[in-house]
């Protein structure tokens, strides 16, 4: 799939076909990727809820490929609005990322799934993860997400639990599953993302899975950012310098819903500076970058860390 057109410039100036850049063989767990945290929430809504700006379609081409989905079953006051009780709306921990009307996941694998038709050198990394007071079982996310959303459609997804070359993975979704499942559907049920701590400062997870995460989320005060954004740094040196089949995880991102200084957006002034500093500073590979209004910039940082994989272009070339 990967041309050779275009390839004198860098793959940021096609954002929305960047991935063509690099051959089929390359591992996506070899690429530096923009990601979003909590992708869907750029709606109106409270200002501890809200963290992204830019629609879903706007951060897709602009080159994010790593995308944040929490999901719940329908909150009460959605279900007179004609709304199947086991139809999934997106969440933000216990709230809607919608101020004034249920986001459902069809809706957003419907834009996912053009953005992938039209542009079939792409591929996006799609975390899923139960969140909200509305399950019944350990498993009940599994059920709902196999029989209601990938069953009948399993070609649009790269469903082992590893992660895929580009190869195998352009034109579809890379389920990055961070929900539990019935024993028998591990092997069908995409990248097992379950096992790292909570509020971890960096790790590598120790279950199996070829994963390291850096996700310390519990910024308290103002007075911690410079803490979370010395966590950011350390996982960006750590990846770049450590096996390339390993994915690294970075959230950039962190909050505390009982203080306003320490909001999503807070929290993104006064680490992203900091870590497109560090980005700059900094060579190889830096993994997945996890964040919160990266279009902040001017999108300048998304650039930057798909750049990051020139060297690749350079492969290619040869």
């Amino acid at each position: 799939m990967a041309t050779d057109s275009g390839l004198k410039r860098s793959p940021s100036a096609s954002a929305a076909k960047w991935m063509s850049y690099f051959s089929d063989k390359v591992s996506v767990s070899a690429l530096s990727i923009p990601g979003t945290h909590n992708s869907c929430a750029h709606y109106v809504s409270l200002p501890s809820v809200r963290c992204q700006n830019a629609p879903l379609v706007q951060q897709l081409d602009r080159g994010i490929r790593f995308l944040d989905i929490r999901l719940s079953r329908p909150f009460l006051q959605f279900c007179s609005l004609g709304q199947s009780r086991h139809e999934l709306v997106v969440v933000h921990s216990a709230f809607p990322v919608c101020a004034y009307r249920a986001v459902t996941f069809s809706k957003v694998l419907g834009r996912v799934y053009a953005f992938l038709d039209a542009n079939p050198s792409e591929t996006v990394i799609m975390s899923l993860k139960h969140e909200g007071p509305f399950s019944k079982g350990r498993v009940e996310l599994a059920d709902i997400l196999w029989s209601g959303y990938i069953k009948g459609h399993e070609h649009r997804w790269f469903l082992e639990p590893r992660m895929p070359s580009l190869g195998e993975a352009r034109g579809k979704i890379i389920l990055f599953r961070r929900f539990e499942c019935r024993d028998e559907q591990v092997s069908r049920f995409g990248f097992p993302a379950t096992a790292w701590k909570y509020n971890t400062p960096g790790e590598d997870v120790t279950d199996g899975t070829v994963l390291s995460v850096q996700d310390y989320c519990e910024v308290l005060s103002p007075s911690g950012i410079d803490a979370k954004s010395s966590y950011v740094r350390q996982h960006i040196t750590r990846a770049s310098s450590s096996n390339l089949d390993t994915l690294f995880l970075n959230f950039t991102t962190a909050a505390n819903f009982w203080n306003p200084n320490c909001w999503p957006r807070s929290i993104a002034t006064g680490v992203m500076s900091d870590i497109g500093k560090a980005l700059m500073d900094s060579k190889g590979r830096c993994g997945v970058m996890v964040m919160d209004f990266p279009d902040a910039d001017g999108w300048k940082i998304v650039r930057h860390i798909i750049d990051r994989n020139m060297d690749l272009c350079e492969q290619k070339r040869r």
